[in-house]
């Protein structure tokens, strides 16, 4: 799942009408398409809390993210990243963000990811970068194995590997990721031992 995704979905919290079911509905599909890791006392928890309008949404966020919600904690890591509903905290949102990686949600490594190789609230380490690209590439995220294995032919990423790089490549085209895909028929390399 692309990180504007959960950008989306945690501006579409902000906006929701509580009467509004088809949005529930889509929330829960969200988390059940997109997060693996998550907790369902965290999701449904939030949920009730919106409803209700009673309290902060952030407060559950940190509440679940402090008991090991993995979707918690890249919920308030990316939101302490923008300062949205939060105080901008770089260095704690980088806290979060490696916990959930942790965690093994597939989405936290994206952000690490963008965050090392950009050098957005912490030193600029493309190695770090390719490890937590990786991170997310090894859990099934097509757009992560795709970029990974773009990072593994590319010797600035570390080293060029390109063997590991055709086998990424593949993962993320078997997934559907269109790059991918035009990669490897570009390259002549489209169904070739998939």
């Amino acid at each position: 799942m692309e990180p504007e995704k959960i950008k989306e979905f945690l501006d579409s919290l902000a906006a929701w009408d509580a009467e509004d079911d088809k949005w529930v509905e889509s929330s829960i599909t969200f988390f059940s398409d997109n997060i693996e890791k998550t907790d369902s006392e965290f999701v449904a928890s939030l949920l009730r809390e919106k409803k209700k309008g009673a309290g902060s949404l952030v407060e559950v966020m940190k509440e679940y993210a402090y008991k090991g919600s993995p979707a918690a904690q890249v919920a308030i890591g990316a939101l302490m990243l923008e300062g949205k509903g939060i105080e901008k905290n770089t260095h704690e949102a980088v806290f979060w963000l490696k916990r959930a990686c942790i965690g093994k949600n597939p989405n936290a490594g994206l952000l690490l990811s963008n965050m090392y190789a950009n050098g957005l609230g912490v030193c600029e380490s493309l190695i770090k970068a390719r490890q937590y690209m990786q991170a997310s590439a090894d859990l099934g995220v097509s757009r992560a194995q795709y970029h990974y294995a773009v990072m593994l032919l590319d010797q600035a990423w570390g080293p060029v590997d390109e063997e590991e790089a055709l086998r990424y490549m593949k993962m993320a085209a078997h997934n559907d990721y269109s790059q991918a895909i035009d990669f490897l028929k570009e390259n002549g390399l489209f169904g070739l031992g998939d």
